[in-house]
This record gives C-alpha cells, structure tokens and sequence, in this order.
C-alpha cells in the first residue's frame, strides 16, 4: 500500500505547536541508559562522572530514567540493583561482589566447553559434529570456530546483565535481589561491607540455561533455520541475520561483525525466558503465546529492535540514543525521504498479520521508531508504563485481551517522534556518540561543525549519511576515520570540495557514492573507488574532460550528471563507452 492510500498513517508536520507533544528543549536532555558489564577482577575502569555545578547528572541509569515522581519500594530494589552493579564498576576486585554475580577470579565471563553429544532433533546434527559452550546463563551448540564461538558467548553473557538493568522490574532474579538488598542503607553502608555482614555469602542463582545454536556461516544458518521450520517464509528466512524460536526456546546465529541481530533475538529470548512469570515448562507444539496474539506485536519489535542499540565503551554500556541502528533509517525516511510518522493504528496487528506486510520493513522501522521515542524521549512515566505493558505481554497467565491499554496506547502526536529524530548540536554535545557505529545518519538535522567537533572519530562506518549539513571537507575527514567497511556514503549539498578525496584511500568496498551540489570537480573524479556501482554527481562542476574516467569504472550501473558543465557531446561520449550503465535517471528539469 502506498504512503497516500494509506489513511491510518498521520503525516508528521501537521499540528508542530500542539500541546500533546513533548517538547525536547536543545540539549537538556540525556537519551541513552548507561549500564554495567562484569569485569575482570585486575581491571581498572574510568570513574563515573560526577553530576555538574549544577547538580545535574551526567549519565542515566535506567532505575532513574524511569523513576516515578513517589518512589515506591519496588524502586528502591531496582535502585538498590543498579548500586551493586556501580560498586562492581567502582572495584571489581571486590570478593563479595563477584560471588554475587557468579563472575570469576581472573576472567570476567566464566566459560566452558566440551565436544557435542545430543543436539535438539530439529538440527539433525551428528554426536561430535559441533561444539558446547557453556557461560553461567547460555548454553551455545556450536559449529563456529572456537574464536568466533567465545566471543559470542562472551557477547551473551554481558547482554544478559545488561537486560537484567534495563527491564530489572519484569527479571525473575528480582526477588532475590530484594532479599540480597532488605535492609541495606545505602547512605551509610557500602555494597561489600553490606554483603559481608550477611549470615553466608550472596549469590545470585539462575534456573535452566538459555539455548544459542551458532551456524559456521550464513549458508548454513538459513539451511538449517528453513530445514527446522518449515513453515517459515523462506524469504524471510533469506532476508534474515537471526532468529528466536518460542516454541523451540532456541536462538539461531551465524559469525558477524555487528552483532545488532544478535541484542534483538536474544532480547525476545530473555523477555520470553528469564521474566519474573516465564513459564519454566518447555511450550507444547503448536502453542501461541501472548505476543503473538496481541494487537501490540508491534512493541515486542520494537523493544528488540530498541535493543538492538545496546553498545560498549570504556566498561560502561549504553542502550537507546540518537545513535541507535534503528534510528538512522527511519531519520533518512522521516526527514530526507518524506516517509510520514505511522500512527499507532497502522502499527498494531497480530503477528501473522503483521508480518504478511508487503512492505514490512518499513513497518519495523516505524515499529522501533516509535519505541526509542517511547523509552528515550517522552519521560519517566511513559517509558515506567511501557515496561509494565512488557511485564502483561509476557505473563503466561494473561491473555492478550485480558491485557488492559497502557497509558502509552494513546496517540502521540507525530511532530513530537519527528523533534526527536532532528537532533542539534546541544543535543549531541551532551549525547556524545558511545561505542562502534556501523550506521549514521545526521541528514536534515541541525548539526553544523561545532555539533561534529565534539563527537569522536567513528571507525567501521558501513553507511555514513550527511546531506545538507554546513559542514566542509575537514568536519568529514576528522568524522569518519576510516572508509575500509563503507558501503555507502553521501554528502550531498555539504561544503565539500576536492579536498575530501584522502577519504576515498582505502574504500574498496564503496558501492554508492552521492557528491551532488558540491564544490568538486574532474579532479576529484580520478580518486573515486573502482568498487562504485551508484554515483551522484548531480550540479557539480564537473566538465567533458571527466567523461573518460566515469567511463573507466569498472562497476558503474547508474550515474548521475546533470547540471553539470558536460555538454551533449560529453554524454554521448559517454552513452557510446558504456550502453548498459544507466545515466541521469532523476530527469531533473532545467
């Protein structure tokens, strides 16, 4: 269905002023979490920043970022949680700590593994034909290399934590922690001397271990995922980079680099097994669960795909942010693209509805667009009320319709979810980019160079979008460190010249590249990658004598060229070197 046969979907520049939607003053706010990971015993990690003069803090931890204006005694637990875990950070050295958290002497992640006897029946896998990795929460049945192999089971392990923080209220470990922490005064009392004056020493215990089958590559992932489920749309099999089974309570994966399916699958995996009224009975054949008959499917992908977010940076982790993967996407569609903000409505349906979509991906998109909004930007009540929703969704004893709207079922104005998508320099200057991004986009934001100063150096960028941006050929170079993954890049309109082709160096892997409406020249021309397919180079000043070398690219299917100073003869020349590449096909008019 397209954009304007579709009535459910409100197009976001109607109403800007109107009082319903929550305002974002320019850098007031903080819109990521901050949580913490296991470290190693002989680790020395930077110390938490104190708040400013002002007294206002400078990260969020996720029991403040949803904390009711009258605390109640569950907070407190939570707040307690989270005061163990800072303690850990603060000396992870400290024994009591550790056996709290189950964490070895000298490694952070306790892992073991031993060759594969019996694997589930649906893999048809032969005794000795893989591998069993073992942490204190997963169980990884492995084909992978044994690099690949522990470094997913490390990745496993700190996520669990991660997510015990964020969704504390809904984690089955929540009672014990209450008990660890009864009558603790965190005022007077530190977290070791508290453990220590315990009757015997605390550990956090966990039931049955949750189960990862890791594929060797991605040709063998789809062949068995398509092989167990076969019922499954082998499409979307195809399409797919990971894939959690309830019924099976089995997460498949293959080795990647970014590991952004791995957060999501493994979010529905915890919220389906580890929540505080998670069935401990392995599902019946055939037997559905609340998510996938809720109305609401589109916030259980949505809060996977806001999780897909999770990142590391100097022992510290962060989830949500104006970085997150999700929301670059749905920036380029919102503010480049002129894609509408989906109103609840369009979103909602039941699973098997949803996902015979045809254009799905963009209802994911929207899904995770509108729960980063949600969780990040519309306050502490909302996102306490989506965590309870959570809680209702993933309860076995309640139904879908025995489920009550959370308040955060209202219509949000969209003007509001689009503010929160065209961030400014205040507004990443003290949200400065945390961890590795493989994804950015910042077009048709207010970010100009002093907003680019202050964030770091980005490595691994495989999509780096920064149209219309004030910004000049030194912004970008000191932006992006390195071009060895970039996959597409575009800087159209921007203040770049002949001065950005050093970035160029290295980009074997470049496919689309978008000059358009800049300064450059036939100079810059010679130093575009031989790996480009797509190339903008639309109002630049560019003249015949380019022709020859645009012709010289090996893989060039499409390019663009007008108002430039090439001549008819030039595209001529042009059309005659190479018949099948497709040229000027936006049809610009003069």
């Amino acid at each position: 269905m397209s954009i304007s046969q579709a009535p459910a979907i409100v197009r976001a520049d109607e109403d800007l002023q109107s009082p319903s939607s929550p305002k974002r003053d320019s850098g007031d706010s903080i819109d990521r979490v901050t949580a913490f990971i296991p470290l190693p015993a002989a680790a020395d990690p930077i110390a938490l920043s104190k708040p400013d003069s002002a007294g206002t803090p400078l990260f969020l931890t996720p029991d403040v970022a949803a904390r009711s204006d009258s605390p109640n005694a569950a907070d407190e637990i939570w707040s307690a949680y989270i005061d163990l875990w800072k303690a850990h950070h603060a000396d992870p050295s400290q024994a009591e700590l550790r056996t709290l958290f189950g964490l070895p002497t000298g490694a952070d992640v306790l892992i073991t593994q031993r060759r594969g006897r019996v694997a589930p029946s649906e893999l048809q896998w032969r005794p000795g034909s893989f591998r069993v990795w073992q942490t204190d929460h997963f169980e990884i049945l492995s084909q992978a290399d044994d690099v690949e192999s522990r470094r997913v089971a490390e990745s496993l392990e700190r996520e669990y934590w991660v997510w015990t923080q964020v969704f504390f209220p809904i984690w089955a470990g929540r009672d014990q922690v209450a008990l660890v922490t009864n009558d603790w005064n965190r005022q007077s009392t530190t977290a070791d001397a508290h453990l220590k004056s315990l009757s015997s020493p605390a550990r956090i215990k966990h039931g049955q271990r949750h189960r990862v089958v890791l594929l060797s590559d991605a040709e063998s992932y789809r062949a068995t995922v398509a092989s167990a489920f076969q019922n499954t749309d082998s499409n979307a099999v195809a399409a797919s980079t990971g894939f959690y089974s309830d019924t099976l309570r089995l997460s498949f994966f293959f080795p990647q680099q970014d590991l952004s399916s791995l957060h999501h699958e493994v979010c529905h995996q915890l919220f389906t097994e580890a929540s505080a009224n998670a069935s401990r009975r392995r599902p019946t054949r055939g037997q559905l669960f609340a998510t996938a008959t809720t109305k609401d499917f589109w916030l259980v992908e949505g809060i996977a795909g806001y999780f897909e977010s999770l990142r590391y940076e100097q022992s510290l982790a962060y989830v949500g942010g104006w970085e997150s993967p999700r929301l670059q996407l749905a920036r380029y569609q919102a503010l480049i693209g002129g894609v509408p903000i989906a109103s609840l409505g369009n979103l909602q349906g039941i699973r098997d509805d949803i996902q015979s979509k045809p254009d799905l991906a963009r209802w994911y998109s929207q899904a995770s667009l509108r729960t980063h909004f949600l969780m990040d930007s519309a306050g502490p009540s909302v996102r306490r009320s989506l965590i309870k929703r959570l809680a209702d969704l993933y309860s076995p004893s309640k139904k879908a319709a025995e489920v009550d709207p959370p308040a955060t079922a209202a219509e949000i104005n969209p003007a509001g979810i689009l503010r929160s998508l065209r961030v400014d320099d205040a507004h990443i200057s003290q949200n400065p980019v945390k961890g590795d991004l493989s994804t950015l986009c910042l077009a048709g934001c207010e970010v100009t160079r002093e907003g680019l100063s202050k964030q770091k150096p980005i490595s691994g960028l495989t999509w780096c979008d920064l149209s219309r941006l004030p910004i000049t050929d030194v912004d970008v170079r000191r932006l992006v460190a390195d071009t060895n993954r970039m996959d597409q890049l575009s800087l159209e309109a921007t203040g770049v010249s002949n001065e950005i082709v050093p970035l160029f160096r290295g980009a074997t892997q470049l496919r689309e590249l978008d000059l358009s409406y800049t300064a450059i020249d036939d100079t810059a021309v010679q130093s575009i990658p031989s790996s480009v397919e797509t190339l903008w180079l639309t109002g630049t000043n560019l003249t015949d004598q380019a022709i020859d070398t645009l012709a010289a690219l090996p893989r060039l299917q499409t390019i663009d060229i007008q108002r430039t100073k090439i001549t008819e003869q030039g595209l001529q020349r042009f059309r005659q070197a190479k018949p099948n590449c497709q040229l000027n096909p936006l049809n610009i008019p003069e």
